[in-house]
């Protein structure tokens, strides 16, 4: 071999270990994993998503929390001690705010669905949402607001909160604290994954007065025949929720399963809608459908839970006004909750049965949802900061890998400089065999 070929040699050789190592390295995307080993949860329950935060023991040592969806385990639920119950884990996050500005946090939690059924006795499962300021004072508007079975813990429960508005007397500061305790006796010893959800609503965002003065009355949207008669691939947390048009569509539940879909209702426009149980198992259950706005508070909408029978297979519901920034001042409750405009989330839930109920009765069951969205679109658009709150379901959603397309850019570009470094691996070793 000549000292030319030689020279080109050794330079080919290290590039092909480079790439190689550098194409292994980057095609495992990089993953922060919680502090604890989380418990298995079957593909039709919810799933908690977002990317990985750690929350701290005390407001010093508290991470900083952008707008967004954030992930975190919390170790430790509630235990009864002597007739008393002992807290569970508690974690603190810092939020950057500004003068008039407040924040809007949501949590939600979810246990693994019994794989023999609820027992017959249950234990709570939720959690408490506080704002403090750097002096360990509250700085809450509100009382936390919950939506979910929380005294059986079935599925998934979110929690609510909003801060006051900064600058006040009593809110001073450039930043808040936000404390989440997890509680309830459901698995208390097993760390449970917590998606929490961060908002910020500028200065100055005004409102006036409600839409209506009284709730309007609706038992739900009109049915229509479902474009595709196939079930839908429903998200199975708030972040991979798909993106639906009005109309019908068609899904199949069996116990414990969670289905979350988003639709768009602006301000000036109401959410109706209307499930019906097309087949079904004699002692089928129940099931639950909630509606959250874009800040995952929930929204009343008629919704909450029913018992499935033959004789009445239908039900239906509707937001009891318009959405408008002016309904947070009702006196009505259900009219104040129409008030933030955006992506809303719709969660249909099929309850576990109990644990002695006939095994036959956990076939599944389809329904058909219909939503429907009356009234014209008015308004500005976005309210709130929201950040980023939904990863997209690309082409490997179907495989059970939830990712947004940027990463699966990243995937795709991985497998590429992986498939180069092949190639330059081989071409190193045709040339070494040219040497002899």
């Amino acid at each position: 071999m000549t000292p030319a070929r030689r020279a080109a040699t050794v330079p080919l050789a290290l590039l092909a270990v480079f790439a190689l190592l550098m194409g292994t390295a980057l095609c495992v995307p990089a993953r922060a994993e919680p502090g604890e080993e989380l418990p298995d949860v079957p593909e039709h329950a919810y799933q908690a998503t977002g990317p990985e935060v750690v929350g701290a023991g005390s407001q010093a040592q508290a991470p900083l929390l952008e707008p967004g969806i954030h992930r975190d385990s919390y170790a430790l639920g509630a235990v009864e001690e002597e007739g008393a119950e002992r807290s569970g884990t508690t974690k603190y996050y810092r939020v950057a705010v500004g003068n008039g500005q407040r924040v809007h946090a949501a949590a939600t939690i979810a246990a693994p669905p019994h794989p023999d059924g609820l027992p017959a006795e249950t234990g709570a499962l939720g959690l408490t949402v506080s704002f403090l300021t750097a002096g360990g004072d509250a700085c809450r508007a509100t009382e936390d607001k919950d939506a979910g079975q929380r005294q059986d813990g079935d599925g998934p429960i979110t929690t609510s909160a909003v801060s006051e508005v900064m600058g006040w007397d009593g809110c001073p500061g450039e930043e808040l604290f936000l404390s989440i305790r997890r509680t309830g006796t459901t698995l208390a010893d097993t760390p449970l994954p917590v998606e929490i959800q961060i908002a910020i609503e500028p200065a100055g965002v005004g409102g006036g007065a409600p839409s209506v003065t009284e709730e309007i009355e609706d038992e739900g949207a009109t049915p229509v025949p479902p474009a595709d008669d196939e079930p839908l691939a429903a998200g199975r947390s708030f972040a991979t929720a798909p993106e639906l048009e009005p109309g019908s569509y068609v899904l199949e539940l069996v116990p414990g399963e969670a289905s979350l879909v988003r639709i768009g209702v602006q301000e000036g426009q109401r959410l109706r809608w209307r499930v019906e149980e097309t087949s079904q198992p004699e002692g089928a259950g129940e099931l639950a459908l909630r509606v959250f706005n874009p800040a995952r508070e929930q929204v009343t909408v008629g919704g909450g839970s029913w018992l499935m029978t033959s004789d009445d297979r239908v039900a239906g519901g509707a937001m009891t006004a318009p959405v408008d920034l002016g309904n947070r001042s009702s006196e009505l409750r259900s009219v104040a909750s129409a008030w933030l405009p955006g992506t809303h989330t719709v969660s249909l839930q099929r309850l576990q049965r109990d644990a002695d109920a006939d095994p036959a009765g956990n076939e599944p069951v389809t329904v058909v949802l219909t939503l429907e969205v009356e009234g014209a679109a008015s308004g500005g658009g976005a309210v709130l900061e929201l950040g980023e709150t939904t990863l997209e379901r690309g082409p490997l959603a179907g495989l059970g890998i939830e990712a947004s397309w940027g990463r699966l850019g990243m995937y795709a570009g991985a497998a590429a400089l992986t498939v180069l470094s092949l190639l330059c691996a081989l071409a190193g070793v045709l040339v070494l065999r040219l040497r002899r």
